[in-house]
This record gives structure tokens, sequence and C-alpha cells, in this order.
């Protein structure tokens, strides 16, 4: 494989090197739009831009040869589970959630991600999914694989190693590791089979330095808000606040 994007740049022109027609193009880079808008300031547990994390896993589908569709979806994967629809949910697919996606990206790359919610692999799903792989329809075999690009691109740049505590994700490696890579196989992507088994095997027996891991045992994303954007409680804002109170209350007592 080549190697995986970062950048939405990076991403752009792997495509352009397969050949993608124009309007394929301009759907990833709506997907990809989307994300930056759902995931401003987010960075992951091992420290990049989140943003960095889904050009990653739309680069490995995209190199895998799967639909624009795929590609496209790759970017916002899981903007149901963590995106920032500015409601304070999360793990939530809402009318108007899906609204949002389906105007800034289409009908159907918002079915592919509320469909993908249902198969994520998990313990419990590691029961089930292996074992009726074959009678899954194509859009669920493609999905399949867009989660497997999720595990490689966590691994491919050692970033498992950076987060305060990856035990989520290593744990679920150790246990089913060989597992992806069959499923990885038999759902006819051998060369991501092989780029995970390198990958996993890159990182079992190394470590960096706990100066470099992300601090306070830190799992999953972390938002941060720029100064910018931040509300400085000085004296004069709590003057301003406190002469604004009374004139509101001086209004309702009229």
């Amino acid at each position: 494989m080549e190697p995986i994007a970062q950048t939405n740049l990076q991403l752009y022109n792997q495509l352009r090197r397969q050949g993608r027609p124009p309007e394929e193009l301009a759907l990833v880079k709506r997907c990809y739009e989307l994300a930056v808008s759902l995931y401003s300031g987010n960075f992951q547990a091992d420290g990049k831009p989140f943003v960095a994390h889904i050009s990653g896993v739309a680069s490995i589908v995209g190199q895998l040869g799967l639909p624009a569709v795929i590609v496209g979806a790759a970017c916002i994967h899981n903007v149901y589970g963590n995106g920032d629809f500015g409601d304070a949910l999360y793990h939530a697919a809402t009318p108007r959630r899906r609204r949002i996606v389906r105007e800034a990206v289409g009908a159907e790359v918002e079915s592919c991600i509320h469909r993908f919610m249902a198969l994520r692999l998990t313990d419990e799903s590691m029961l089930d999914i292996p074992a009726r792989l074959d009678q899954l329809d194509t859009r669920d075999r493609h999905l399949i694989a867009m989660e497997l690009a999720d595990f490689l691109e966590k691994y491919a740049d050692h970033g498992v190693l950076y987060y305060g505590d990856s035990r989520w994700v290593t744990g679920f490696v150790e246990n089913h590791g060989s597992v992806l890579i069959e499923i990885a196989e038999r759902l006819g992507h051998p060369q991501l089979g092989a780029a995970m088994r390198e990958a996993f095997a890159a990182t079992a027996n190394e470590s960096v330095p706990d100066v470099l891991r992300s601090a306070e045992h830190r799992r999953f994303m972390e938002l941060v808000v720029p100064r910018s954007c931040r509300l400085r409680f000085n004296v004069a804002t709590i003057l301003t606040l406190s002469r604004m109170k009374r004139k509101v209350l001086a209004r309702v007592r009229r």
C-alpha cells in the first residue's frame, strides 16, 4: 500500500492518481469539509488532529479501490458516535443530525454511516459477524472493510503507543487481531490484511517514553478550545454582566 494520507491534500492527491473523476473528488471533499466542521478543535488520544485520523481511514479505503461513497463515508465514519453537532449528545443518530449530514453529503453517504453504527466490531459482534460475513451485502462488506481501515490507521504510525490509555484498542487487537486479518482476506483485500499484520506486529513489543504519551490517561478525543473562543471572566466582564442583569431585571419589573 502507498503511505497513508494524513491531510486532505494528501488524500486528494492519492485519489487523483487513481484517476477518480471530478464528481467523486467533489463528494469526498464535501465529506472532509463536513468532518472539519464536526471535529473542529478535536485531537485524537495520540495527540494528532482528529481530521488526520479520518484522512488516514479514507486514504486506506481509497487504496482498496472502494467506491467514492465509501471513501467519503470514511471521512465521517463515526460522526454519530463522537461528532460535535452542538447538541451535547454522543452515540446518537437523531433526525436533526441525519438531516444535517444528508444536506451536506447526500442520502447515500448518510445511509452508509448510519448503517456503520450497527457494524462496529466489538467483543460481542466478533461472535457473530465473522460467521455471517459471506451473507452480507456489498455495502456492508465495504463498511466492514472501512472498520478494519480504522484499526489499521491507529496502528500504522504507531499511534496507539502514544495514547494515554490505549487498552480499549490494543486489548481488542490482542484478542481478535488474527480474526481481523482473516476478515480482510475474506473480503478480498489481502493487501489490507498484510498491512494490518505488519502494523500489529510492529507495535507489539515496542513502547515510547512516557513524556511523549498523552497525559491523564487519555483514551479518546479531546477538545482543545482556541483561546480566542474562550470567555474571559475578568473583573470588567463580571461588572458588565452584572449591569446587563440589572437592566434585564428592571425591564421585567416594569
